[in-house]
């Protein structure tokens, strides 16, 4: 009996055993994710449903980031970006998103969007199936002659179009070669590990005829090091020499200098260890005292620390160099329709920060000093109309003594959602020890994508004469007073398509653009785009007399008094 019952219990252990190893062996299989096809096709004006499968279907939840980007096709004119996470459950093997196209009436030919995919969790991206492409095809009409594709030209590095998504390479290691930068404003990144006090050379090389790259090579915390167009004479590729001073990732801008089109013309880019000691840069070469944060020196735009939406960073206001003041500058990549907040906050007691935003063309966009009564903390929000850089200044209101500067700690933090903000009002002039000296050089200005009105192609014909404007007091009304006085106000578009001169809720215009404006300084206050009902509300303005509403894309412009709630006709056109 003893022996059966030894014989039962080894035989269950050995099936339980045999179980596990196929529940191991199930676990450990990771799920690849990639694009379905290689190519999509849509007809301009219709909206694309792109799949993206994975296999085998995960046991726990996947997700995968998707992106588009301009090939031939104009983000605002010929599609709508979209970009996202997709989920896959567990058990699934397909999940999809979509890509609006629009009709262009002054464009003839097929027009091409870039699909990407990025950021894998729980599964693994499939090299080889992480681009697509999205061709729009013209609507011809009976009579147009068929028109063909236009071919793309990408390489197999690519999405390496910002620093986030910098493609990996090794000091030392083979040549990366056939490299594009196309379409015309291609830019790439690469990154590689660097050692404290190693000297390196970074370079582009074995160019295409038509190809002239600028280099650029930034250290671990995103600061620029130096740059380089024409490293020797006769010869378009660039080199950076620099020795690093502390271990972590390095990276390499690469865009193309020369115009033209730059289908089929490639380039390589390497990364070698040299002897010696290379310092191509101009920054002063004093010792940097203790205790200062990561993201010394970033007291210049130029210099802007990069930070990455969400994350946390704890910072303090130690000069770098025994001086001061310590004003950090901080840079946010940013896309439009989303909004961002960025704050100070676990402020140390001594401690009082202010914040300034700037776009990417380094023009102020807002700043506040304290958050509320009380907290030495400060907030600004701010709804991004394009894509590229947000810079952020932080400082101290009252700059402390050296010998105290290491207790000025603050930690910094700046978040995105997607959402239609509430226009935050400009601040008044923060301490003139705050402002950044202005740059040396002439700056050329960055130019700014078309931000789609996607609802406004919902009414069928345009309004043929100037829209009817209709101003009520709100209940709260404010009279005109001193400076300094707060206006709150709200503003209505809405296409009257029953005639009944009423804004009804499936009446509003959604995502027009407003500006309020100072009308004694024509200082802009606020910005913002209205909502699904059409509707936008103004809060809390401190304003020194009149202010002035503006609708660029209306071509209205008035001058209201006090608290006000506007509405805005646009009347259907009628033969």
């Amino acid at each position: 009996m003893v022996a059966a019952l030894i014989v039962v219990a080894f035989f269950g252990a050995a099936t339980a055993s045999a179980g596990n190893r196929q529940k191991v062996a199930a676990l450990q299989t990771t799920p690849v994710v990639g694009f379905s096809q290689s190519s999509y096709e849509v007809s301009e004006g219709n909206r694309a449903t792109i799949s993206v499968s994975i296999s085998p279907s995960p046991q726990v939840t996947a997700t995968v980031r998707y992106d588009t980007r301009n090939g031939t096709a104009i983000a605002g004119l010929d599609y709508l970006t979209a970009a996202g996470d997709l989920v896959f459950p567990p058990g699934s093997t397909t999940a999809s998103f979509q890509v609006q196209t629009r009709s262009r009436s002054t464009f003839v030919g097929d027009r091409t969007v870039l699909l990407l995919l990025s950021n894998a969790d729980q599964a693994i991206l499939d090299a080889n199936r992480d681009a697509a492409v999205l061709t729009i095809l013209e609507d011809q009409g009976p009579t147009s002659t068929p028109q063909t594709a236009t071919p793309v030209f990408v390489d197999r590095y690519e999405p390496n179009n910002t620093l986030e998504t910098a493609y990996p390479t090794s000091v030392g290691a083979a040549p990366l070669c056939d490299i594009t930068l196309w379409p015309a404003g291609d830019v790439d990144w690469f990154r590689f590990s660097g050692k404290s006090g190693a000297a390196y050379e970074v370079l582009t090389s074995d160019l295409s005829a038509g190809l002239d790259t600028v280099l650029t090579v930034y250290n671990p915390q995103g600061n620029k090091i130096a740059s380089n167009d024409d490293y020797e004479f006769g010869n378009l590729g660039s080199r950076v020499d620099f020795s690093a001073k502390a271990d972590g990732t390095y990276y390499a801008q690469i865009v193309n200098k020369a115009g033209g089109d730059t289908a089929n013309k490639t380039y390589c880019f390497e990364v070698n260890q040299i002897q010696g000691t290379a310092t191509p840069t101009s920054f002063p070469t004093s010792t940097r005292v203790p205790g200062v944060d990561i993201c010394e020196y970033n007291g210049e735009f130029d210099l802007a620390c990069l930070i990455g939406a969400g994350d946390t960073f704890d910072m303090n206001f130690v000069p770098i160099w025994g001086e001061g003041p310590d004003n950090d500058f901080y840079r946010l990549w940013v896309k439009p329709g989303l909004f961002y907040v960025c704050e100070t906050f676990n402020l140390s007691s001594v401690n009082d920060t202010n914040m300034i935003l700037y776009d990417q063309n380094q023009n102020g966009i807002g700043g506040n000093d304290d958050r509320a009564p009380g907290d030495f903390g400060s907030e600004v929000s701010f709804y991004s109309t394009y894509t590229g850089w947000l810079f952020i200044l932080v400082g101290p209101v009252a700059p402390p003594e050296y010998s105290l500067s290491f207790l000025y700690t603050y930690s910094l933090r700046c978040t995105e959602t997607v959402a239609t903000p509430t226009p935050v009002p400009l601040p008044t002039q923060p301490p003139s020890s705050f402002i950044p000296s202005p740059p040396t050089a002439t700056r050329t200005p960055i130019p700014v994508p078309e931000t789609p009105i996607a609802a406004l192609t919902t009414i069928a014909q345009p309004p043929t004469t100037t829209p009817n404007v209709q101003v009520m007091p709100l209940p709260t009304s404010t009279p005109v007073v001193a400076a300094g006085r707060s206006v709150n106000f709200e503003l209505t578009v809405y296409y009257d398509s029953n005639l009944n001169f009423t804004p009804e809720l499936t009446e509003g215009v959604e995502d027009v653009g407003v500006a309020i404006h100072d009308n004694m300084t024509n200082e802009l206050l606020a910005f913002g785009y209205t909502n699904e009902t059409g509707t936008i509300r103004f809060s809390s303005l401190t304003v020194s007399g009149m202010i002035r509403v503006s609708i660029p894309f209306l071509q209205f412009s008035q001058i209201v008094t006090g608290d006000s709630n506007i509405f805005i006709r646009v009347a259907p056109f009628r033969q």
